[in-house]
């Protein structure tokens, strides 16, 4: 296992904040201090509180969900993921992990009942200070959950492939069970979605489970999207630094949490250049990419969609992923979803972004940008 010691960063300033009401102060603002890819498992009395709730005092009918046709965006972090998923999840026909959900994934139709019943919420920017509000509803890429299912360990920097085959049949109900009780959240006919660049090395495990998914890649040109992923690292570990001085974390209080997919090669990259050198994600991406689009002709529902086509024409490129992933045309009653639009390019940045080395980006993924458009 390969592990990587860094300098503490300096402790961070709080988020500003908004908070519903008292409730919501009380309850979620540790949390929200506290947030982080992987979150620290929830206090115990809480937990316990709201498993009692959802099995003795909650009617939780699963009977005629099914898991049919689900929607998974694949992309590399910083490449506008969670843009498309926080549109997308405006969507009146989807269902998707919420970051309350993440918080207490034991229990999540209790979680997701209190928080609407008592309008518990917290609003402020994202803890990797990039401009992204997010709430306890917010959608999220649900980490937690699928590092348990597919047995990630977040410390591990070598890629262990699982062959898809080797999943029972328990395994896989566990899975639909708790995919049932996501989608049961936010109302029985919803399909669910959702984002998460650590899938890019398992989609031959997400194509033996869900064989009828739909798959949208998206890229983002690397020059940007490799520079970005250094800004990515830095502020994980500067985060990960503030939670630690407070308190334990638990999943992360060793080493230093590396944000980005476990392709073949990560070690070896991070073992010669380190984990914030250009040359190690320019590598990420090159190889990202080149696993998906390999993937193009075996899978049978396969999208790929750029980043900057969505920044240029947001209106049309998302009326083409809908009718790819078959969900009805947007309306104009849609007002969540026109809101988003409106916002995307337009979003007023409170950081500023110091990108350079294009050149070494260029000779390292060159074959792949001529592929995509981007040389």
């Amino acid at each position: 296992m390969a592990t990587v010691e860094t300098q503490a960063p300096p402790r961070r300033e709080p988020l500003p904040v908004k908070y519903a009401n008292w409730q919501s102060r009380l309850l979620l603002s540790g949390h929200f201090q506290r947030q982080f890819i992987v979150p620290e498992d929830p206090p115990k009395l809480q937990e316990a509180f709201l498993t009692f709730i959802e099995r003795y005092l909650m009617r939780i009918d699963l009977t005629g969900i099914d898991i049919r046709r689900p929607i998974f965006v694949l992309g590399l972090p910083r490449s506008g993921t969670t843009m498309l998923q926080d549109i997308c999840c405006t969507h009146p026909e989807v269902a998707y992990i919420t970051n309350a959900m993440h918080q207490y994934p034991r229990c999540v139709c209790a979680v997701e009942t209190m928080r609407k019943l008592l309008r518990l919420n917290a609003r402020g920017e994202r803890y990797l200070r990039d401009s992204i509000e997010v709430e306890a509803g917010s959608p999220n890429e649900g980490l937690k959950f699928w590092g348990y299912w597919f047995g990630w360990d977040p410390h591990n920097l070598h890629y262990v492939p699982r062959d898809p085959e080797s999943f029972t049949q328990k395994e896989i109900d566990d899975i639909y069970y708790h995919l049932k009780r996501i989608i049961w959240c936010h109302g029985r006919d919803r399909r669910f979605f959702t984002k998460n660049p650590a899938l890019i090395p398992d989609i031959a495990i997400l194509r033996r489970l869900f064989p009828d998914a739909k798959f949208i890649h998206i890229v983002r040109d690397p020059r940007n999207s490799a520079n970005s992923m250094l800004k990515l690292y830095r502020m994980e570990a500067q985060q990960l630094e503030n939670i630690r001085s407070q308190t334990r974390h638990g999943l992360y209080d060793r080493g230093v949490f590396i944000p980005y997919p476990r392709v073949p090669k990560l070690a070896e990259y991070i073992e010669q250049w380190g984990p914030d050198d250009l040359r190690t994600t320019s590598h990420v991406w090159r190889d990202c990419v080149s696993i998906v689009r390999g993937w193009r002709d075996k899978l049978p529902n396969y999208m790929e969609i750029r980043y900057e086509d969505i920044c240029r024409e947001p209106e049309k490129e998302l009326a083409r992923l809908f009718e790819f992933a078959e969900l009805r045309p947007i309306g104009r009653e849609d007002t969540k979803f026109w809101e988003k639009i409106a916002n995307v390019g337009n979003t007023p940045h409170t950081h500023k972004n110091q990108y350079g080395n294009f050149e070494l980006v260029e000779d390292i993924c060159r074959e792949q940008m001529q592929a995509l458009g981007y040389a």
